[in-house]
């Protein structure tokens, strides 16, 4: 169910507690920025993918038998941008 909580117990990032809550902050998101590329995406032509120019994001999930009732078995997000596809950068 539902919690409110507040300050530590909810990882409360100006007092930098971030990682103390209760809470998974990161979750299962993909932050490349956080996780070491800060090239990877912003505005301009020094960017990866260039947040001034239009992009498609793709996210795919993939189920263990490859049809649309099995179980999930794997989350894939890429970037489609002037007919480039573009894959996520390793985390380092």
């Amino acid at each position: 169910g539902f919690t409110k909580c507040e300050g530590t117990t909810c990882g409360d990032n100006a007092a930098g507690e971030r990682y103390l809550g209760m809470c998974d902050k990161d979750g299962c998101d993909y932050n490349n920025y956080r996780m070491g590329d800060t090239s990877f995406f912003g505005m301009g032509q020094d960017f990866t993918v260039d947040s001034s120019k239009p992009l498609t994001i793709v996210t795919q999930f993939l189920t263990h038998d490859g049809t649309d009732t099995g179980d999930l078995s794997e989350i894939k997000r890429f970037y489609v941008q002037d007919g480039k596809v573009i894959k996520n950068s390793e985390a380092t």
